[in-house]
């Protein structure tokens, strides 16, 4: 599938002009919460501001919304289900506005999603957790490549791969991550720290509060251990490879004890290694 400019049709000046002037002002209580929004942790000291700053200079962005025409008893009933602008929504009720501006827009049930997650991850607002979330949908569910999502988001392919990458972390990190224990940075080192370990960095680097470059730097000095153990081990790979004719094994050293592996490339060569030991 091209990418979401096919779905988000481009604006000429003229249509922009008329955008500006098609805003209503609707009542609060008629807007309902998008079931797309990617946000689901909403900072309460920051919509506190956000709600201060509407209170003193009003809302300068409209909201986005869609109308929806429902059929009750009584005649019709008009909802309007929010595309983008929660966080102006909520602030707006926490300081009691009965009224917002609202642009209307007519946006097909495909649309709502992209146009949504693209106008909320262009915010940069979002934890790095729900970004990698969004990617993931827009790549999934709109099948874009990692390179089309970053064109539309104005980041380059390499900086989605990074970010999806956090959704490899174990759930007691990626929560951490959700509730701002830990920062993007810190989350980017846990990830070149092996999976049986990544648990125990964590809950140091939160205990301890370490800043990412002290995370990075013991990262990287355990790297280079690792990388002389391996060297050091290599001479011995190959001889016992030679002895046992098996083709990978690995040698590691784990609490001052050698840990042999030995990895058979099928059964048949599992079953030919114990007949030799007959």
């Amino acid at each position: 599938m091209a990418g979401l400019e096919s779905l988000i049709p481009k604006k000429t000046n003229k249509e922009i002009s008329q955008k500006k002037e098609s805003v209503f002002w609707i009542e609060t209580d008629k807007i309902k919460p998008n079931p797309l929004q990617p946000r689901k942790q909403f900072n309460q000291k920051e919509l506190k501001e956000l709600a201060n700053s509407i209170e003193k200079y009003g809302i300068l962005q409209p909201l986005i919304a869609k109308k929806i025409e429902k059929d009750v008893p009584s005649g019709q009933k008009v909802e309007y289900q929010l595309i983008a602008g929660e966080r102006r929504l909520r602030a707006a009720k926490m300081i009691g506005l009965k009224e917002v501006p609202v642009i209307i827009q007519e946006i097909e049930k495909e649309e709502e999603l992209p146009i949504s997650l693209v106008e909320n991850l262009q915010r940069e607002d979002l934890n790095p957790l729900e970004k990698a979330k969004a990617f993931k949908r827009l790549i999934e569910e709109y099948h874009l490549t990692q390179r089309e999502v970053g064109k539309m988001v104005g980041k380059s392919r390499e900086a989605i791969a990074n970010n999806l990458r956090l959704l490899d972390l174990p759930e007691e990190i990626k929560n951490g991550i959700e509730k701002r224990e830990i920062s993007e940075g810190h989350a980017r080192a846990l990830l070149s720290v092996e999976k049986d370990k990544q648990i125990e960095v964590y809950k140091e680097i939160v205990e301890k509060k370490l800043p990412v470059r002290a995370v990075e730097k013991e990262v990287n000095k355990s790297k280079e251990k690792i990388n002389k153990e391996e060297k050091k081990f290599q001479k011995l790979e190959k001889e016992i490879s030679k002895i046992l004719k098996i083709k990978n094994i690995k040698l590691k050293e784990v609490n001052n004890k050698i840990e042999l592996t030995l990895i058979f490339e099928n059964e048949k060569e599992l079953k030919n290694f114990l007949s030799t030991l007959d």
